[in-house]
């Protein structure tokens, strides 16, 4: 993980703020007021995810997830915090080395060009932490993907479908 400066956030978050901002502009310009509400719904949504995620008390955690499409790489991440209980989150050291580890055998086993979109849900309504990820885009590397998986254990992984262009997996903690 990076240690950002102070300079660096901001810069990337006035970055995405300008980005949402034109959209917004555009479409006033374009009269489609519709598109309009669109956009700031999204925008009012992403921020309520963005502070759930902050106050998960899961600072390294949250740091990968809000800083992650700040890289360039070669996918791109949403995330939905759902119902969590946070006694039963675990370690926040533990969590972010396992998230960025598979985050890194993604990168590896995807395209390096295309709409690759990883999109995650974080659950704690049952006995156990729930990561559900679904990815959609081009895997070029199945077999280690799968592999990686199998290596986790099924206990902690349940793979739902796995295909050279996406794959839904649940992750227990």
């Amino acid at each position: 993980m990076k240690n950002w400066t102070t300079v660096e956030v901001l810069r990337h978050a006035r970055h995405d703020w300008l980005n949402k901002i034109q959209l917004v502009k555009g479409y006033a310009s374009l009269n489609k007021l519709d598109n309009i509400k669109g956009i700031v719904d999204e925008i009012i949504q992403e921020a309520r995810q963005e502070s759930m995620l902050s106050n998960l008390n899961l600072p390294q955690f949250a740091e990968l997830l809000l800083t992650y499409n700040w890289h360039a790489k070669y996918f791109q991440i949403e995330y939905e915090i759902l119902n969590v209980d946070a006694s039963k989150l675990p370690n926040d050291e533990t969590l972010s080395n396992w998230m960025s580890h598979f985050l890194e055998r993604l990168e590896k086993a995807i395209s390096n060009f295309g709409d690759n979109q990883l999109y995650i849900r974080l659950d704690t309504s049952t006995s156990v932490v729930r990561f559900n990820f679904e990815f959609s885009g081009t895997i070029n590397n199945i077999e280690m993907l799968d592999h990686w998986f199998k290596e986790q254990g099924e206990d902690s992984i349940v793979v739902h479908h796995l295909t050279p262009s996406a794959f839904e997996v649940d992750v227990l903690f």
